[in-house]
């Protein structure tokens, strides 16, 4: 099982363990950076297109390892020929559930935690970079939800 939890708030960074031993760390970064973190000796960057929400792992050489569409209610994850359906089950993005072939539920990603600064991840037979990238993926659309958000609330109070 994988564990984020941030330790660093205005950062937005993140210490990744599994199984409560170290992997990484990473941040959470504006713009079509989404995170950089280096797992068992290689660098990812997850990169986000804007507009239309699509989220990439990209290896060291800006090679595509797998690709999420637009993360809604529900999303895929894809990674060389493997589709990997998920689902929103709470309210505001708090858990998506990772669905076998029938739709049955096999696996989790859950933020908790204070204001939800740390999410857990259950994703069996899921490779473990994918688990990471699914992870990331959760953390940076609760970021653009609570930034929507904040626009929005800002312009209705005229501010």
């Amino acid at each position: 099982m994988l564990h984020a939890k941030r330790i660093h708030v205005p950062a937005q960074q993140y210490e990744l363990t599994e199984d409560g031993r170290a992997l990484t760390t990473f941040s959470l970064r504006g713009g079509r950076i989404g995170a950089r973190f280096t797992l068992r000796g290689t660098d990812y960057l997850v990169r986000v297109h804007r507009f239309s929400g699509v989220h990439e792992l990209l290896d060291a050489d800006g090679t595509a390892l797998a690709t999420t569409d637009r993360v809604r209610r529900n999303w895929n994850l894809t990674s060389s020929g493997r589709v990997v359906r998920f689902r929103q089950t709470a309210a505001a993005g708090r858990e998506h559930t990772m669905l076998d072939g029938d739709g049955e539920p096999v696996g989790t990603i859950r933020r908790t935690g204070h204001l939800h600064t740390e999410v857990t991840a259950d994703l069996p037979g899921l490779d473990p970079l994918l688990q990471v990238f699914a992870l990331v993926v959760v953390l940076l659309r609760g970021r653009r939800k609570r930034a929507a958000a904040a626009v929005r609330s800002a312009s209705l109070s005229g501010g």
